[in-house]
Order: structure tokens, then sequence, then C-alpha cells
């Protein structure tokens, strides 16, 4: 029973890319409807520097953004994007990946996907 409704929810996912339905599986798995709106984030790894960052997160404005400074041993900046009670629909789903791609590329550093609560 519980096969039907994982393939049921992910069935809409086609246009999604291979990693991010990997990301709605594990969700489901766990439990979660991906009717229901969740808190997303979304990371962006690998920039040069603040600048690239700051540039980064100001290009996704309806998303809250942190700007993270490197980790003690590393050189390159991150930021994490999210948003709360957001819907992980299809068209919602792809749009993001496209956005965060883009967005990654356009500053220099490396889109390292998303993550959401159950």
């Amino acid at each position: 029973m519980f096969g039907r409704k994982k393939k049921s929810q992910l069935g809409a996912y086609e246009a999604a890319r291979p990693e991010d339905k990997l990301v709605l599986a594990a969700l489901v798995d766990a439990g979660a409807d991906l009717a229901e709106p969740r808190h997303v984030l979304h990371f962006i790894y690998e920039l040069a520097d603040e600048a690239a960052a700051s540039g980064a997160a100001n290009a996704v404005a309806d998303w809250q953004s942190t700007v993270n400074p490197p980790l003690e041993g590393y050189d390159t900046w991150t930021v994490t994007f999210e948003k709360h009670d957001y819907p992980l629909t299809p068209a919602n789903v792809v749009a993001d990946a496209e956005l965060f791609l883009r967005t990654a590329g356009a500053h220099g550093g490396h889109y390292d996907g998303w993550e959401a609560s159950v």
C-alpha cells in the first residue's frame, strides 16, 4: 500500500532532475505528504569571496538568504537560502533547480542541492 502512495506522489515530478527526485523520494519514504507546504533550504557553495556570496544572495530576493564566511581551514563562501511553508509543487521543484543552478553559475559557485522538512 505504501508503495502505491509513493509512486502516485512522485509521478507528477517527471520533469525534475534525478537528484531532486531522490530528495522527493526520501521525503516520501520518511512519511511526507508532498502536497503539504514545508521548510525548504537550498545551498550554493564554493563562492570565491564575500562579494560573490552577497551577489548570489541578492540575486534570489524572494528567498531568505544567509551568507556564510569560510569555515576554518577553507577559503570559499557559502549561501543558504530558505523559505517556510513552501509548497514542493512539480513546477516549483523544476523552477527552483533552474534558478539556483543559474545563480551559482553566474557567481562562480556550485549549487549543491536542497533539503526540506518532513
